[in-house]
């Protein structure tokens, strides 16, 4: 077991070691008796179909775990790791995610909004470091009420500034918020202001509106497959995401 300040931690060392004893759970929090919050991830058991499906999890896991420790090296706003082990790692609570706290009741609108400015921020701060997530989605960004940190980095890699693969991190941003709330586009519209006010490529917004252009027959399939699949939220996204990212990119012109 490694800590990684060096400094050890024994309350959650002993909370690490019951957890993996109790048996194998890709994801679980840690609840410590002094009130902090952490979470132990697991590399992934997959079935013998599922394996071919998703491919090695051992893979994605080392990824993940590359990902975080280079990020975190760089001041990056990731979920800060507490300690690792063979298979496994533990992050420190990060706050809800942006999903949970949009659907808070006891949370003001102010403050969803400056979360998802924030949102848009640090992804811009990744971006500028030449950094991109992979899959930046609104259920993998979580805020503490004072900053943004990105969890599940699982597809995370380098990115050239106002890029391709940067503006593919805004479309998917994107498309993830019209899954969750699609009737209602200020909270991507707040994200994308927190990006370009944190400095964010003119050139991901321009490229994003040509990915935007050039995927519209996906469009068109969503919107005839949603005839057969009225209820699915990612035919629905993706058919409102496109024309609406190009509206986007065309306003900011």
């Amino acid at each position: 077991m490694e800590p990684l300040d060096g400094a050890g931690d024994a309350m959650l060392s002993q909370a690490v070691q019951a957890a993996l004893q109790a048996g194998h759970a890709r994801v679980r929090l840690l609840q410590l008796p002094d009130g902090r919050r952490f979470w132990l991830k697991e590399v992934e058991r997959l079935s013998g179909r599922l394996r071919l499906q998703k491919g090695d999890p051992s893979v994605s896991f080392t990824r993940e775990l590359k990902g975080l420790q280079q990020m975190q090296a760089m001041d990056l706003p990731v979920a800060r790791l507490a300690l690792q082990g063979p298979g496994w790692f533990v992050l420190e609570d990060a706050g809800p995610a942006l999903v949970a706290l949009i659907q808070a009741t006891d949370v003001s609108l102010a403050e969803k909004l400056g979360a998802m400015r924030a949102a848009g921020a640090a992804l811009a701060k990744l971006h500028a470091a030449g950094q991109v997530h992979g899959r930046p989605a609104v259920r993998d960004m979580c805020w503490d009420g004072a900053q943004l940190r990105f969890i599940d980095l699982e597809r995370f890699g380098p990115g050239r500034r106002g890029g391709y693969r940067q503006a593919m991190d805004l479309m998917i941003m994107a498309q993830s918020a019209f899954v969750r709330w699609p009737e209602a586009p200020e909270w991507i519209e707040a994200a994308f202001a927190g990006y370009r006010a944190a400095g964010g490529s003119v050139q991901v917004f321009q490229r994003m509106g040509r990915l935007a252009w050039i995927l519209s027959p996906l469009g068109a399939l969503a919107r005839g497959l949603l005839r057969l699949r009225r209820t699915s939220r990612e035919l629905r996204a993706i058919a409102l995401v496109l024309p609406w990212l190009r509206r986007e990119v065309k306003r900011l012109a």
